[in-house]
């Protein structure tokens, strides 16, 4: 996790059909986890951390089956709760608001020789920008031990007979 990936992409292939697959999830997540809970539907599964484990930064891992000719294809994409994804897609929608109409205005003010300090919007958002990516990667690297126990979950589930 040392790229600048917010939400980190597993691809798997597998022989099995996505029938068997979606089986060996229901199995384990049957199963009593001491840490995973999770539900299914028909070609997807989510999997997240039982709530008296969870932080604010723990993650979830959304898992996808596809069939393919060989057998299926799994894509799996790990990230935080939606609300706490929403919150960072806001924050980022904010700051390249105010950075392109911080840019245009500042610009447009010191071609016509005007006072422009709208041209400071420029370096603040992405001193913003940078604060705000800073704290996505100290949640990701909070919830990373979590994020461990679920793609486990997610190997264990897939090696299961079905």
């Amino acid at each position: 996790m040392d790229s600048l990936k917010l939400r980190p992409r597993y691809k798997l292939e597998s022989s099995k059909s996505v029938a068997q697959i979606m089986d060996g999830f229901l199995v384990n997540l049957r199963k009593t986890s001491e840490f995973v809970e999770g539900s299914t539907l028909m070609n997807h599964a989510y999997l997240k951390i039982k709530p008296e484990f969870q932080h604010y930064w723990s993650p979830e891992l959304h898992i996808t089956v596809e069939e393919t000719e060989t057998g299926s294809l799994i894509r799996a994409v790990a990230g935080p709760k939606p609300k706490i994804w929403t919150m960072f897609m806001f924050m980022y929608s904010v700051v390249i608001v105010l950075f392109l109409f911080g840019c245009a205005l500042g610009v447009s003010q010191w071609s016509l020789g005007m006072k422009a300090p709208w041209l400071w919007s420029m370096p603040a958002s992405a001193l913003a920008w940078l604060i705000i990516l800073a704290a996505a990667k100290y949640g990701q690297k909070k919830g990373n031990r979590q994020l461990r126990i679920l793609y486990d979950f997610m190997n264990d589930s897939l090696r299961e007979e079905g």
